[in-house]
């Protein structure tokens, strides 16, 4: 199985973008490359990862994740290997999880240049699915991007995959919606 690699120049980053609207700010641009820092795999069995919120997923075949480091474990998923460049806010892993400690219908409001939204039910927990194409903001004009918002009592996962280059948006979004229609969660 292969890894992500990723450094700590890039958690405040990612903290900063986890909070912005994928619609708004400027473009992101390629900033220095260093040497990045190769992550293991968080579990054994390379199939599957837990995330330090109790959510667990199983992984598209050929696909990799990211172990505790400068992202939280079971955070950033791609094909092959991902490289998470230091001091940079580019992303490249087309899937992202995240852990809000905020209510469903806060961390699932509308969202800027939404085109479609359904709310579903994911393992008996209430889910929006929502779908965008950008005009300006973060990413170029015309990304796509599908978000999954999961209740996890009083707390929300947050799943998204963002069109990237070089990576097949609709295998990407296909390997989202498996992996939050297989969630589990443990002490949530």
């Amino acid at each position: 199985m292969r890894h992500l690699r990723a450094t700590a120049a890039v958690a405040p980053l990612l903290a900063l973008a986890a909070c912005a609207s994928p619609a708004s700010g400027a473009a992101p641009q390629a900033a220095a490359v260093a040497q990045p820092v190769s992550v293991a795999q968080p579990q054994d069995d390379g199939t599957s990862c837990t995330g330090p919120g109790g959510y667990r997923v199983e992984l598209p075949p050929g696909w990799s994740t990211n172990d505790a480091g400068v992202l939280p474990a079971c955070s950033w998923f791609g094909p092959g290997e991902v490289v998470v460049p230091e001091a940079s806010d580019v992303r490249t892993a087309p899937v992202t999880l995240q852990l809000l400690d905020a209510p469903l219908a806060e961390a699932a409001g509308p969202v800027p240049d939404e085109v479609a939204r359904t709310e579903l039910v994911v393992g008996g927990r209430e889910a929006v699915r929502i779908e965008q194409v950008t005009t300006l903001g973060l990413y170029p004009e015309g990304t796509r991007i599908t978000t999954w918002a999961v209740d996890l009592g009083g707390r929300t996962l947050l799943a998204d995959a963002v069109e990237l280059p070089r990576v097949d948006h609709e295998s990407a979004v296909a390997a989202l919606d498996a992996m939050v229609e297989g969630l589990q969660t443990t002490a949530v």
